[in-house]
Formats: C-alpha cells, structure tokens, sequence
C-alpha cells in the first residue's frame, strides 16, 4: 500500500492558481463555453435559409446539425487522450483557432459539401475546446471549491441554449446567415489571446488533490472511461429525450400559444442555469454522491409528473417544468467533480469522454423520444425517460466508479 505520507513530485503537483487570477480565468472559461454552445445551437433557426441558398431541403439541411455532433463524439475521446499528453492548454489553443477558421469558413463555403466539411471541423474543434477549458477549470479550482467553480463554467453552455436560436435569429434578420458564422469565428479568434494569458498558472497534469493512488491508477483502460461516464450518457438520455419534444407537447397537447411556449423554455432555461450552479454548491458542501444520486432520481420522478402536470392549470405546469430542470441538471458538476477526483492525471481525456457520452444520449435520446412521439404519444416519453434515469442512478451507486473513488 502506498503510504499516506509519500507526496506526488513536484512537477506533477499543479500549482495552486492564485484567486484573482483564478476568478478571471472562470470568466474567461464562461464566455468560452457559451460561444461554443451558441455554436451548436445557433444552426437549427438558419436552416431554412441554408436550405434556400444551397437549394436543398430542410431536412439535408439538417445534416448540418448531424455532421458536427458526430464528429464531436468521435473526436473528443482522441483529442482528450493528446491533451493528457500534450497539455490541455495547448490543445485548448489549437481547438480554439480551428474553432475560430471553421466558422469563418462555415460562412464563406460556395457550395454545400464544403459547408459539411466546415461543421466536421467546427465539431472536431469543440470536441478540444469544452473538455480542456472544464479540465483546466477543475485543476484551478480550490479543492473545495471544485464542483462550484466547474457549474459556473457550465452554466456558460446552458446559457447558449436560451441565447443561441436567437442570437442566430436576429443576425440573420438584419445581416444574413453568413454573418453569423463570421461573428462567431471572430469572437472565437478573440477568445485564443484570451485563453493563452489565462491558464499559464494552472498546473499541466493532475488533478487537484489528486493522490500517488489516483494518479498510479490513472492509466485507464478505454472500458473503465466509458463504465463511469455511462452515468452522464444516462443523464442526458433521460433529459433530452423529453426535452427536445417539450415544444411540440406544449404546443399540441397542453395548447399554450407561441408567446407562452416561449415563456416555457425561458424558466426551463433559467432552471437548468440555477439548478447548475445549486448542485456545484451542494456537492462541494455535502459531497457530489449525494448531489449525483439525488438528481437522477429527483428528475426522474419529475418527468412522470411533468407528464401529469400537462392535464392541470398552465401555472402548475409552467411550476413543475421548471422544478424538472431545476433538478436535472445538478447532476453535471458534481460528477465532474467525482471524475477529477477519481482519474487523477488521465482526467483531460476522461472529460472528453463524459462530454462525448452527453453527445451521444443526448443524440439517442432525442431519437427515442422521437420514435415514442410518433408511435405512442408524448406521455409514453416520460416513462422511458424515468427508467434511463433511475438506471443511471443505479449504475452510478454500484458500477461507475471504484469503492473508495467517489466524493
């Protein structure tokens, strides 16, 4: 056994950022989070636009969408393996300017297959940027502070999703789709000199706290990466594949007007953002076990009254859809903070495998959800919805993580 005594080598032990420093840096890493969700989310208003000027149709269109979400999951596990290697700075850096050049030629593509292209390299360029900056996050972060410091740098992305489809939209009322692209690469460009001063006190491998038994250990194999972020995979099955349908069922069933559903996702909006940052309070306060395993199953017993909810007054339901994002999404935070804790200095590629995994239930989910929609109604959603969260309840208490490796 190794003893309790023995310390890491100094070159392995990241230095403690200073917190002026460290607070400029988790601003930094917000607005970096948000324009890489405003990134993603930005398309789904312009396709009709791109279809028009491609002459193709919406639904080719929306390959678009498919193109870059693919590309992320495939490419974070491998990029999140080189920057372990190599440094999550500089592959923050790099991803960035790619990220940056992507948009930029997202906007100046001729004709549709280079467009294809652009968002494959604008998807491979965000698989590097979001787990680096979450990575560096967590290593400048105060131990005890690391499950608050990384909800507020999520809370960026989550942001993106209330800000993005908007944000498109009014650029291309008043300029065109193009010019929104070229806004993002700009800002994206801005953002590299911003990134290159803002993590060079933060230490290059291991995690804060981290042990000679965690890092020793952290020659992970691939199976032992994709066993604990299944539990994020789950996560984001359960949410998206009631969520992404939440419009339509507003709409359809529940028979709110444009304004009201729109009100809707604004306090979905505004609860995922506070319920974000409660849980990175609460895990750094009461330990992210708790915080991880109440959300699963806090969620999952909200989305079968949210369900139930669509049969009584609008109010209530506008109360309990609010309460279901409320306790999705402490989730996030406090289970990065345990994958920090447990992956020691492989923890920049398990990060890109977490966020590959949010791609890929998220992707899942919406497609089940959709099958659900077509096939039985919104209200058999929900079920399947609960069942993949109390699933990731289950697997996170007895499979995910090592005894001994959860906070």
């Amino acid at each position: 056994m190794t003893s309790p005594d023995l310390k890491p080598p100094a070159s392995a032990t990241p230095q403690p950022t200073p917190a002026p420093e460290g607070r400029r840096s988790l601003a930094v890493a917000f607005v970096t989070l948000l324009v890489i969700g405003t990134d993603l989310f930005v398309v789904s208003p312009l396709l009709p636009e791109i279809a028009h000027q491609y002459h193709v149709s919406a639904s080719v269109a929306g390959v678009t969408v498919t193109t870059f979400s693919l590309a992320y999951m495939i490419g974070a596990p491998i990029i999140g393996s080189l920057a372990d290697r190599v440094g999550r700075r500089t592959v923050l850096i790099g991803g960035l300017t790619l990220f940056g050049l992507a948009n930029a030629l997202t906007g100046l593509s001729p004709w549709f297959g280079l467009l294809l292209a652009a968002r494959v390299l604008a998807g491979l360029s965000a698989a590097a940027v979001t787990p680096s900056v979450q990575t560096l996050v967590g290593l400048a972060a105060p131990p005890e502070r690391r499950a608050g410091w990384l909800a507020v740098a999520a809370s960026g992305f989550l942001i993106s999703l209330a800000t993005g489809a908007p944000t498109g939209t009014a650029v291309a009322s008043l300029l065109s789709w193009r010019e929104t692209f070229f806004g993002i690469g700009g800002v994206a460009l801005v953002l590299v000199v911003v990134n290159l001063f803002s993590w060079r006190s933060v230490g290059a491998v291991g995690a804060p706290g981290s042990t000679p038994a965690t890092t020793a250990t952290a020659r992970s194999s691939s199976l032992r990466k994709a066993r604990a972020v299944s539990v994020t995979g789950l996560w984001a099955f359960s949410v998206y594949s009631l969520y992404t349908y939440i419009g339509t069922a507003l709409t359809d069933n529940a028979h709110l007007s444009t304004g009201m559903v729109a009100a809707a996702l604004i306090i979905y909006g505004v609860g995922a953002v506070a319920g974000s940052l409660s849980g990175g309070r609460l895990a750094d306060r009461y330990g992210a076990t708790r915080v991880v395993a109440g959300s699963l199953v806090s969620l999952s017993v909200l989305e079968v009254l949210l369900v139930l909810a669509f049969h009584t007054p609008t109010a209530l339901l506008l109360l309990v859809l609010g309460l279901f994002a409320l306790s999705a999404f402490p989730c996030l935070p406090a289970f990065q903070s345990q994958l920090m804790h447990a992956f020691g200095r492989e923890i920049g590629s398990v990060m890109a495998w977490n966020s590959s995994f949010m791609y890929l239930g998220t992707s899942l989910g919406s497609a089940a959800g959709g099958v659900l929609l077509s096939s039985a109604g919104f209200s058999w959603i929900a079920p399947a919805a609960a069942a993949a969260g109390l699933l990731g309840a289950l697997v996170h208490a007895r499979w995910a993580l090592p005894v001994g490796q959860q906070v």
